[in-house]
């Protein structure tokens, strides 16, 4: 049974990811500085590419979650080792799948940037995370 305190965790979470991901979306777009018919087809396509490469990385998590090397042994590793591959090579695979969809709307050169700008929003965002535990910068590094 879930308890209130749970659910309301849940719905915070869940809220902190739109945050996210509504912040992430303004500095992208504003990195690649996109034109509003850009913007009207990149946008739902970006969000269809980011469901898919979520849920990749979500199927090969899951497979490690609770268990991953708890008792680690050669045949153990050895398959997360090749599951971790197969991972990556899904995620690159996507990567190529979607760049063919995105060249149609942006150009090679805001297509490259767009992967510098996802870099560099994840930096930016581990370092507000950090400093809203605790961290070097201290409490309060929170997307609002």
């Amino acid at each position: 049974m879930v308890t209130a305190s749970t659910a309301f965790a849940q719905r915070r979470g869940q809220e902190a990811m739109v945050r996210i991901h509504a912040a992430k979306m303004a500095y992208i777009t504003d990195r690649l500085r996109l034109t509003s018919d850009q913007s009207a087809n990149f946008v739902p396509l970006y969000n269809e590419y980011e469901r898919e490469v979520r849920a990749t990385r979500q199927s090969f998590l899951g497979k490690y979650k609770n268990n991953h090397m708890q008792d680690p042994n050669d045949e153990a590793s050895m398959k997360f080792i090749d599951d971790n591959l197969d991972y990556q090579q899904a995620i690159i695979d996507l990567k190529r799948k979607y760049n063919d969809r995105f060249l149609k709307i942006i150009s090679p050169t805001q297509l490259a940037e767009l992967y510098k700008a996802e870099r560099e929003f994840r930096q930016l965002l581990l370092k507000r995370l950090s400093g809203a535990q605790g961290g070097p910068q201290g409490p309060g590094g929170r997307f609002r």
